[in-house]
């Protein structure tokens, strides 16, 4: 029977040890405590109840309504559009201030 080559004769394993990676040190690094704040103004004559992306829900109570919202959620705020009926032009729901 053939002798394995990474364990020795009193049964133990000759295997080196991984290496722990070290840790990267990272410099200047400034970390924000409040997410930039954008105001953006409901079109929609109703209340509208909307999810963003950073996890946030707003609530836009009726039409002309402002609210301050987190930057990340502005683009898809303005990407939404309420549906045209027969041919016409979707309209958007929201625009900034």
């Amino acid at each position: 029977m053939a002798k394995r080559s990474n364990v020795s004769s009193d049964g133990g394993t000759r295997l080196k040890k991984p290496k722990k990676p070290e840790a990267k040190k990272l410099k200047n690094l400034t970390v924000s405590k409040k997410p930039e704040r954008v105001w953006v103004r409901n079109l929609y004559p109703a209340t509208v109840k909307v999810a963003g992306r950073s996890g946030e829900r707003y609530v836009f109570d009726g039409s002309g309504v402002e609210v301050k919202v987190n930057a990340l959620d502005v683009q898809e705020l303005l990407a939404k559009r309420r549906g045209g009926c027969c041919g016409a032009v979707p309209s958007p729901m929201f625009e900034l201030v």
